[in-house]
Protein backbone atom coordinates (compact mmCIF):
# COMPACT_ATOMS: atom_id res chain seq x y z
CA UNK A 1 0.00 0.00 0.00
CA UNK A 2 0.94 3.41 -0.59
CA UNK A 3 1.49 5.84 1.69
CA UNK A 4 0.32 9.60 1.38
CA UNK A 5 2.45 11.81 2.49
CA UNK A 6 0.67 14.02 5.25
CA UNK A 7 1.91 17.49 4.29
CA UNK A 8 0.22 16.73 0.71
CA UNK A 9 -2.89 16.39 2.33
CA UNK A 10 -2.97 19.36 4.31
CA UNK A 11 -1.48 21.60 1.68
CA UNK A 12 -5.52 21.66 -0.14
CA UNK A 13 -6.41 21.89 3.62
CA UNK A 14 -4.29 25.12 4.05
CA UNK A 15 -5.37 26.78 1.27
CA UNK A 16 -9.22 26.11 1.70
CA UNK A 17 -9.00 28.09 5.24
CA UNK A 18 -7.36 30.65 4.17
CA UNK A 19 -9.94 31.00 1.36
CA UNK A 20 -12.52 31.22 3.79
CA UNK A 21 -11.10 33.75 6.07
CA UNK A 22 -10.76 35.77 3.32
CA UNK A 23 -14.37 35.58 2.49
CA UNK A 24 -15.28 35.87 5.91
CA UNK A 25 -13.69 39.06 6.43
CA UNK A 26 -14.99 40.68 3.08
CA UNK A 27 -18.22 40.70 4.40
CA UNK A 28 -17.42 42.09 7.78
CA UNK A 29 -18.35 45.45 8.33
CA UNK A 30 -17.75 47.85 11.45
CA UNK A 31 -21.23 49.84 10.10
CA UNK A 32 -18.42 53.40 10.04
CA UNK A 33 -16.54 52.88 7.40
CA UNK A 34 -18.46 52.21 3.46
CA UNK A 35 -16.63 50.74 1.17
CA UNK A 36 -16.82 48.32 -2.02
CA UNK A 37 -14.96 45.87 -3.26
CA UNK A 38 -14.54 44.54 -6.86
CA UNK A 39 -15.01 40.58 -7.32
CA UNK A 40 -12.79 40.02 -10.01
CA UNK A 41 -9.41 42.08 -9.37
CA UNK A 42 -10.30 43.00 -6.11
CA UNK A 43 -10.93 47.36 -6.57
CA UNK A 44 -11.50 48.77 -3.25
CA UNK A 45 -13.61 51.77 -2.61
CA UNK A 46 -14.03 53.30 0.67
CA UNK A 47 -15.59 56.50 2.48
CA UNK A 48 -15.03 56.92 6.22
CA UNK A 49 -18.78 56.83 6.79
CA UNK A 50 -22.27 55.78 5.06
CA UNK A 51 -23.58 58.94 6.07
CA UNK A 52 -22.11 62.77 5.87
CA UNK A 53 -23.71 64.96 7.71
CA UNK A 54 -23.72 68.93 7.44
CA UNK A 55 -25.78 72.04 7.99
CA UNK A 56 -27.68 74.48 6.76
CA UNK A 57 -25.42 77.52 5.11
CA UNK A 58 -22.36 75.74 5.17
CA UNK A 59 -20.29 74.26 2.69
CA UNK A 60 -18.26 71.39 2.81
CA UNK A 61 -16.63 68.25 1.51
CA UNK A 62 -15.73 64.89 1.90
CA UNK A 63 -13.20 62.34 0.13
CA UNK A 64 -12.33 58.47 -0.15
CA UNK A 65 -10.07 56.82 3.30
CA UNK A 66 -9.20 54.35 0.44
CA UNK A 67 -8.81 53.56 -3.27
CA UNK A 68 -6.77 50.53 -3.84
CA UNK A 69 -7.12 49.72 -8.12
CA UNK A 70 -5.24 46.51 -7.89
CA UNK A 71 -3.31 47.42 -10.67
CA UNK A 72 -4.95 49.00 -13.60
CA UNK A 73 -6.60 52.44 -12.52
CA UNK A 74 -9.92 53.12 -13.44
CA UNK A 75 -12.45 55.81 -13.81
CA UNK A 76 -14.45 57.94 -10.79
CA UNK A 77 -17.78 59.06 -11.40
CA UNK A 78 -20.86 59.73 -9.14
CA UNK A 79 -24.61 59.47 -9.85
CA UNK A 80 -27.55 61.04 -7.63
CA UNK A 81 -30.76 61.72 -9.23
CA UNK A 82 -31.23 64.86 -7.55
CA UNK A 83 -30.89 68.29 -9.35
CA UNK A 84 -28.24 69.66 -6.86
CA UNK A 85 -25.97 68.07 -9.87
CA UNK A 86 -26.99 70.10 -12.67
CA UNK A 87 -27.45 73.23 -9.90
CA UNK A 88 -24.01 72.93 -9.28
CA UNK A 89 -25.10 72.81 -5.56
CA UNK A 90 -22.96 69.31 -5.17
CA UNK A 91 -20.11 68.69 -7.09
CA UNK A 92 -17.22 65.28 -8.04
CA UNK A 93 -13.83 65.62 -8.54
CA UNK A 94 -13.51 62.77 -10.82
CA UNK A 95 -9.79 62.47 -10.24
CA UNK A 96 -9.76 62.30 -6.44
CA UNK A 97 -12.94 60.90 -5.64
CA UNK A 98 -13.75 64.18 -3.48
CA UNK A 99 -17.62 65.40 -3.28
CA UNK A 100 -18.41 68.88 -2.50
CA UNK A 101 -20.98 70.86 -1.57
CA UNK A 102 -21.74 74.73 -1.84
CA UNK A 103 -23.51 76.53 1.43
CA UNK A 104 -26.52 76.96 -0.90
CA UNK A 105 -27.06 72.75 -0.80
CA UNK A 106 -30.79 72.95 -0.12
CA UNK A 107 -32.31 71.43 3.13
CA UNK A 108 -32.30 67.30 2.41
CA UNK A 109 -31.30 64.24 2.27
CA UNK A 110 -29.35 63.10 -1.11
CA UNK A 111 -28.36 59.36 -2.56
CA UNK A 112 -24.91 59.59 -3.88
CA UNK A 113 -23.36 56.67 -5.89
CA UNK A 114 -19.74 56.49 -6.27
CA UNK A 115 -18.52 53.97 -9.02
CA UNK A 116 -15.04 53.44 -9.58
CA UNK A 117 -14.42 51.63 -13.21
CA UNK A 118 -11.47 50.23 -15.03
CA UNK A 119 -11.51 47.35 -17.61
CA UNK A 120 -12.25 44.54 -15.76
CA UNK A 121 -14.75 45.60 -13.31
CA UNK A 122 -16.48 48.16 -11.33
CA UNK A 123 -17.78 48.70 -8.27
CA UNK A 124 -20.20 51.34 -6.42
CA UNK A 125 -21.12 52.74 -2.84
CA UNK A 126 -23.54 54.87 -1.40
CA UNK A 127 -23.10 57.91 0.53
CA UNK A 128 -25.88 59.82 1.76
CA UNK A 129 -25.43 63.35 2.09
CA UNK A 130 -27.95 64.84 4.88
CA UNK A 131 -28.31 68.68 4.75
CA UNK A 132 -30.15 69.75 8.65
CA UNK A 133 -30.99 73.38 9.70
CA UNK A 134 -29.19 73.90 13.28
CA UNK A 135 -29.80 77.58 13.89
CA UNK A 136 -30.93 80.86 12.56
CA UNK A 137 -32.46 84.21 13.01
CA UNK A 138 -36.38 84.99 11.88
CA UNK A 139 -38.33 88.21 11.75
CA UNK A 140 -42.41 88.10 11.18
CA UNK A 141 -45.47 87.52 13.05
CA UNK A 142 -48.92 85.45 13.77
CA UNK A 143 -52.16 85.65 12.07
CA UNK A 144 -55.18 84.86 13.80
CA UNK A 145 -57.76 82.77 11.56
CA UNK A 146 -58.14 79.73 9.46
CA UNK A 147 -54.33 78.70 8.42
CA UNK A 148 -55.83 77.27 5.37
CA UNK A 149 -57.41 80.54 4.47
CA UNK A 150 -54.23 82.90 5.64
CA UNK A 151 -51.79 83.66 2.32
CA UNK A 152 -47.94 83.18 2.68
CA UNK A 153 -47.03 86.67 2.02
CA UNK A 154 -46.89 89.66 3.00
CA UNK A 155 -45.23 88.37 6.03
CA UNK A 156 -45.60 90.41 8.81
CA UNK A 157 -42.49 92.33 10.92
CA UNK A 158 -44.02 92.10 14.08
CA UNK A 159 -41.61 89.83 16.41
CA UNK A 160 -38.10 88.50 15.89
CA UNK A 161 -37.32 84.42 17.10
CA UNK A 162 -34.07 83.16 17.21
CA UNK A 163 -32.88 79.22 17.15
CA UNK A 164 -30.01 78.25 18.48
CA UNK A 165 -27.90 75.57 18.03
CA UNK A 166 -28.35 73.86 21.49
CA UNK A 167 -32.04 73.95 20.14
CA UNK A 168 -33.09 76.71 22.87
CA UNK A 169 -35.80 79.53 21.77
CA UNK A 170 -36.58 83.34 22.22
CA UNK A 171 -38.19 86.00 20.93
CA UNK A 172 -38.69 89.29 21.50
CA UNK A 173 -41.72 91.90 20.42
CA UNK A 174 -40.25 94.62 17.98
CA UNK A 175 -42.85 97.26 19.61
CA UNK A 176 -42.84 96.24 23.06
CA UNK A 177 -39.00 95.75 24.99
CA UNK A 178 -40.88 93.91 27.88
CA UNK A 179 -41.97 91.20 26.28
CA UNK A 180 -40.07 88.07 26.29
CA UNK A 181 -40.91 84.36 25.59
CA UNK A 182 -38.14 81.35 25.82
CA UNK A 183 -38.48 78.12 24.89
CA UNK A 184 -36.98 75.16 23.16
CA UNK A 185 -37.23 74.13 19.33
CA UNK A 186 -36.33 70.61 17.31
CA UNK A 187 -35.88 69.49 13.83
CA UNK A 188 -38.31 66.76 12.90
CA UNK A 189 -38.31 64.87 9.57
CA UNK A 190 -36.88 66.68 6.44
CA UNK A 191 -37.03 70.10 6.68
CA UNK A 192 -39.91 70.65 9.72
CA UNK A 193 -39.34 71.96 12.78
CA UNK A 194 -41.25 72.01 16.24
CA UNK A 195 -41.50 74.87 18.77
CA UNK A 196 -42.23 75.11 22.06
CA UNK A 197 -42.19 78.51 24.26
CA UNK A 198 -43.52 80.11 27.12
CA UNK A 199 -44.99 83.77 27.87
CA UNK A 200 -46.64 85.03 30.59
CA UNK A 201 -47.13 82.21 31.96
CA UNK A 202 -48.92 80.25 28.63
CA UNK A 203 -47.39 78.07 26.69
CA UNK A 204 -47.52 78.23 22.50
CA UNK A 205 -46.70 75.10 20.42
CA UNK A 206 -45.32 76.10 16.63
CA UNK A 207 -45.23 73.97 13.95
CA UNK A 208 -43.43 74.33 10.63
CA UNK A 209 -41.25 73.62 7.76
CA UNK A 210 -37.92 75.90 6.79
CA UNK A 211 -38.55 76.41 3.21
CA UNK A 212 -35.45 77.59 1.23
CA UNK A 213 -35.94 77.10 -2.49
CA UNK A 214 -36.12 81.30 -3.24
CA UNK A 215 -36.66 83.73 0.21
CA UNK A 216 -35.99 81.54 3.40
CA UNK A 217 -38.91 81.45 5.32
CA UNK A 218 -40.24 79.56 8.37
CA UNK A 219 -44.10 78.97 8.21
CA UNK A 220 -46.65 76.88 9.90
CA UNK A 221 -49.30 76.88 12.37
CA UNK A 222 -49.85 77.49 16.05
CA UNK A 223 -51.97 76.77 19.28
CA UNK A 224 -51.79 76.15 22.55
CA UNK A 225 -52.55 72.23 22.39
CA UNK A 226 -50.78 69.33 20.80
CA UNK A 227 -51.33 65.99 20.28
CA UNK A 228 -48.61 63.03 21.21
CA UNK A 229 -47.22 63.55 17.78
CA UNK A 230 -46.91 66.94 17.51
CA UNK A 231 -49.71 68.17 15.65
CA UNK A 232 -51.34 71.14 16.61
CA UNK A 233 -54.84 70.44 18.10
CA UNK A 234 -57.57 73.43 17.15
CA UNK A 235 -55.10 75.80 15.48
CA UNK A 236 -55.18 79.29 16.34
CA UNK A 237 -53.55 80.82 13.09
CA UNK A 238 -50.50 80.69 11.28
CA UNK A 239 -47.17 82.31 11.49
CA UNK A 240 -45.00 83.35 9.23
CA UNK A 241 -41.37 84.32 8.83
CA UNK A 242 -38.27 85.28 6.96
CA UNK A 243 -34.73 84.45 7.69
CA UNK A 244 -33.06 87.80 8.41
Amino acid sequence: MKTIPIRSILRPCFGLFIGIGLLQSCNNDDGTVQKALGEETGITLGYPNSIVRTTFKNGGNVGPNEIDWKGEKGTLSMFTSNETLTDNHIKFEEESGIIFWSRLLPLGTYDLTITAKNNKESVSTTIQLVNRFDQGYFNGGFIAGNPEEIPNSPIPSEFGIILNEDQTFGMIDFDDPTFSASGTWENLEDAAIAIEYTSNGETTYMKGQVDDQEEITLIGTYGDEKDASGEILDPKGKFLFKWD
